[in-house]
Formats: structure tokens, sequence, C-alpha cells
């Protein structure tokens, strides 16, 4: 199973990939493991082995050494004169089955494979990773152990003619999809500047309602090119539009309030344009005011004393013709004071909204945002791009299409392929799991029938490969031939 940030040794090393399997009586263990995290200094070094436990059993396989730079050298020095001992009573340390030079300047992943003697304990063990820093400069040599799975999960294996042959020809009998490219899509995210926070938001300092002119433009331009910064960290993006809303209070005349409205507009625009705050994308500033649509919701979820009449003052009388005249006569003015003190300040604000677009990702960009936690931020295409970068069949292609399949539940496309990484494995339970919604689509038939055979029904299973073949798809002549061979 596809696991990204499984960490271990204080959350510096990653198992990106896990895969067991069983042949001839011996336990293969593979694992994708990513150090590009490790702080460690160039004269020390880790050794990294994988233990399997379970109650009183225990298994130790053979260890992974990460040198320092510093640490290499006399490592291959060490090694280079044990080697010239002819008498054989030097002392060394068990052999590792890796040892990795941690060097800044090239890849700092590695796939650790073993193969130990399988007992049938194995099965429910669980896979530790014991991390020992190096006794070394008065340290002490610390041992972590981190937990990376529970239970081995092994594929049952059926009796069926069908399990027999190579992995690699079993492969050729199921088909992968690929779904339709994609284009740039228009995404966005909106947000909210309040002139007035709520007394458990506020912060230190004076409120945006609070500060000149000049110092508000400052403070609206800095929150705005923080959220923009997150648009652009994500890559392949391109900014299309900036629109910023500013809602103002019914406070003082209505003409006069429209006319600052205008010119508020225009200097906070000049200010954005003048710090380049958009670039080259389009920007957009208005200003409302006074928002009543605003005031009448807050007002509808508020306890304030008569707020039913004062709902109706605003619903059936025109600002022109003198509502606010009116709210202020209410009661002796007190709902009016409520409107003044609560309600208006909480109005007042600057809307933002931020289009742009996203280009599709190419396999080694896809691959950075895997790698770095971000596979939410992933398309489809660029899931099966990434998988495509690796050999079919190996396991981190397996693994990717695992989890595309996991984040992209809906996607016929993407459950059809994890599908064909289950049945590659045997697993009919999970591949079933997979195909079982999308049984009736067409581009489903061929993995369909594989599914049926492996399951023992030979009529079902034709059915589909027949429909399979007829659709065009070569794996689904190939594996009818087979059937046909087996008569």
């Amino acid at each position: 199973s596809f696991c990204p940030g499984q960490e271990f040794y204080r959350g510096e090393l990653f198992v990106t990939g896990q895969h067991f399997s069983l042949t001839d009586g011996h336990l293969n263990v593979e694992l994708s493991v990513d150090f590009e995290n490790l702080q460690m200094p160039s004269d020390e070094s880790l050794t990294v082995t994988p233990v399997l436990k379970s109650g009183e059993s225990e298994q130790e396989l053979p260890s992974v050494l990460i040198n320092g730079a510093e640490k290499q050298k006399v490592y291959q020095r060490t090694q280079a004169l044990s080697a010239g001992k002819r008498n054989g009573k030097a002392r060394t340390s068990p052999i590792p089955a890796v040892v990795i030079r941690d060097d800044a300047a090239v890849s700092r992943a590695f796939t650790y494979k073993a193969s130990i003697p399988y007992e049938e304990w194995m099965e429910q063990a669980v896979l530790l990773l014991r991390s020992q820093e190096c006794a070394c400069h008065g340290r002490k040599g610390d041992i972590y152990e981190d937990k990376i799975a529970d239970g081995l999960r092994l594929p049952k294996l059926r009796t069926s003619p069908w399990d027999a042959g190579t992995d690699a020809g079993f492969l050729s009998l199921v088909n992968f999809i690929q779904p339709a490219p994609d284009k740039d899509t228009l995404h966005c995210i909106t947000g909210s500047i309040p002139y007035f926070e709520r007394e458990e938001d506020r912060k230190d300092g004076k409120q945006l309602g609070e500060l000149s002119e000049e110092k508000q433009n400052f403070e609206i331009y800095y929150r705005l090119r923080d959220a923009l910064r997150e648009v652009r960290r994500e890559t392949g993006t391109e900014l299309a539009k900036v629109r910023v809303t500013g809602y103002g209070a019914p406070v003082g005349n209505l003409k006069k309030n429209e006319t600052n409205a205008l010119i508020r507009a225009l200097k906070l625009k000049e200010y954005l344009r003048e710090n380049r705050l958009s670039g080259k994308a389009l920007l957009e500033v208005d200003w409302i005011p006074e928002d009543w649509d605003s005031i009448t919701s807050l007002v509808r979820g508020s306890d304030m004393m008569l707020k039913d009449a004062t709902l109706d003052l605003i619903d059936n009388v025109e600002i022109s013709k003198g509502r606010e005249r009116m709210l202020m006569s209410l009661a002796d003015g007190k709902p009016y004071r409520y409107l003044s003190e609560k309600i208006f300040p909480a109005v007042m604000r600057v809307d933002y909204r931020i289009e742009y677009t996203r280009k599709p990702l190419d396999a080694a960009e896809s691959l950075q945002l895997l790698r770095s936690g971000k596979q939410r931020a992933l398309r489809l295409n660029e899931f099966f791009a990434v998988a495509g970068s690796y050999p079919a069949g190996s396991t981190e292609y397996n693994d990717v299409l695992d989890l595309a399949a996991r984040l992209f539940p809906d996607s016929p496309e993407a459950n059809i392929n994890a599908a064909a990484v289950a049945l590659t494995k045997r697993d009919t339970k999970r591949a079933r799991q997979y195909l079982e919604r999308f049984a009736t689509l067409p581009m489903a038939y061929n993995n369909m029938g594989i599914l049926c055979l492996l399951e023992g029904n030979r009529d079902k299973a034709e059915v589909y490969l027949t429909m399979a073949a007829a659709a065009g798809v070569e794996q689904a002549v190939k594996a009818l031939e087979k059937l046909k061979a087996e008569n």
C-alpha cells in the first residue's frame, strides 16, 4: 500500500511505499525511503534496521547504513583495510544491506529490498524501523523505534490455473486506462479583511478601521499579497484576475457616502497598481457605500430589541425616502444605537476574489508535489504521469495508481487502473471493490473478465472478455486465446 509521509526517526525520514510478497518460501520486503529532511552532521552516521515482531518472535532484516560525507570516507578506508587483512582475525561489524552517502547534491531517497526465509508468524507481525545513531563524539548513540506496518497483508494465492506464470506474463492480460488530457482550469480563492475584528479575534495594535486611509491601503495590500503568495507557490499557476470590493456602513449622508466610495475605490486601485499587486492580471476594485444586504442579514441573526420592527423598516422604506431617519426615531433611537455599535462595524470590510488558471504538470513536477505531501493538489492525469515515469508493475507504479483511486473515488479510470494493479497481485477482493461500481462501462470489461477468471467464474469471464475484444482491447483477445488453449 502507498503511504506517503509515514515518518520515522524523529520525523526526518519517510517511508513513501512498502510492498510484501512471498516467493519460493521466502518473504520479500520492499520499502521506498526518502531522507530529504535528515539533519545529520557530516562526520556521523545512522543505521536503520527493519525488524519484524510478533509476540515473542522477532526477526531483524539487513540494515541500511547512512553515512555523512566525512563518515563515508572513514568507512571506505576501514573497508579497504579490512579487505587487506589475510589472517581473518580483523573484527568487522555486520555487513549492511545498503550503504548510502548523505549528500545534498544527489537524490536523498533509496529503495530497500530484502528476502528472508518465511515463517507463519510473520504474516501477523508488525514492521518496525530501528534507527541507531552512532555513538561518536561523546554522543550516547540513541535508538529510535517506529512502527511502519501492522501485519504484512500478503496476497492470498489461489489454486486457479490462471495463477501460474510470471507476473510479467499476467500483467499483459490486464489493461490500464488513460483519461482524456487535462486542460487549463480556472480556480478561485476568496477572503475578507474586516475593518473591526471581533473581540476574541483581536490582536495587539490598531484595528484596520482605526488607521489613516494611507495605512489602510498598505494593510489591505499586505493581506492581499499574502493570499496571492499562496497561489503563486502552487506549481503551474497563472494569475487571471483580482477583484477587490469594499463595503461601507450608512454613516452620514447617502450622496456623500456614494461620492466617497467612488474616490476610495480609485485610490485603493491606484495604490495596489503602483505596488504591482496583480502584475499583468486584471485588477478590479469596487466600493459599496452602504451595505444594507449584510446589515439585514446580521440583524436577522441577532438578539437585538425590536428586531422585527427594525427589519420591517429596512425592507419597506427606501434609503432615499428617509430609512435611516425613521430607524433613529424608532423607540427613542435604541435599535439604531445597537445598529451603530454592533452591526455597522461588522459590515465594514474588504472582500477579495482571486482567479487563477493551473496548467497540467509534467511527471517531474507532479512527483515533486507528491513527495512534498501535497498529493491532494494533483489532478488524476498528473498521478498517471508519475506512475508512467516508473516501470509498469513496479512498486512505485502500483502504489501511485492505488493512491489515485483513493483520492479520486468517483473516477472510473482511477478505479479500473487500481483494480488492474490488484489483479496483477491476484488480490481479487480488492480488485472487486474497485471494479464493482464500474462493471457496466465498456472500459472495465477486460479487467472484469480477468477478475471473473481468477474467481473461477469462467462463463461470466468469457462474456466480459468477448465484449472487450469486440471493443478492440488487445489484452482481451490474448485472454480469450488462453481460455481456448485450455479447452
